[in-house]
């Protein structure tokens, strides 16, 4: 009620001032700003007022009435937290079945041994790389990345790998 009855005393401040320059704010045609001014003050006295005639209407209504309606109140309130509790635990835990799925559907590797290609044990009898024609891209469907490079990296030999951060150098 205070804060309703402080906000009232600038509606009645305001709406005298504008009746004793009325004729100044009608020459400089400014009505609206005057109204829209009026409009907010007596809004902002409303939104205090408010709380008190719900308060009022409470208090009118039957005791047992109310006391059902607060219980109701609050069951909803604890099954809303309820809810979104749960919500939230199957957002966090449908997390691992994405990635089950994902992983499922992911190309297979060849596997670690294959039976018609075993090495010999003395394997390799020199120390040197070969790229010949090598062509990759990042993942399957994007354009090549590198395009037919030739090169020898000889035994004993150190290579540096130039590029940009994050151009997917090899570590």
């Amino acid at each position: 009620m205070r804060l309703e009855s402080v906000s009232r005393s600038p509606i009645y401040s305001h709406f005298g001032e504008t009746v004793t320059g009325v004729s100044t704010i009608r020459a400089y045609h400014v009505q609206e700003r005057f109204i829209d001014e009026s409009d907010s003050k007596v809004d902002k006295n409303q939104v205090r007022k408010y709380p008190s005639i719900i308060a009022n209407r409470w208090l009118a209504t039957n005791p047992g009435l109310v006391g059902l309606s607060v219980s109701y109140a609050l069951q909803v309130t604890q099954t809303l937290n309820w809810l979104v509790r749960m919500s939230s635990d199957i957002e966090t835990n449908i997390v691992s079945v994405e990635r089950i799925k994902e992983y499922s559907e992911t190309k297979q590797e060849a596997p670690w041994e294959l039976p018609n290609s075993r090495v010999p044990r003395e394997w390799p009898s020199e120390g040197k790389v070969v790229f010949d024609n090598f062509k990759v891209r990042y993942r399957e469907g994007l354009d090549l990345v590198l395009r037919g490079i030739s090169f020898t990296i000889a035994g004993g030999e150190k290579v540096g790998i130039v590029g940009r951060t994050g151009a997917g150098k090899p570590v």
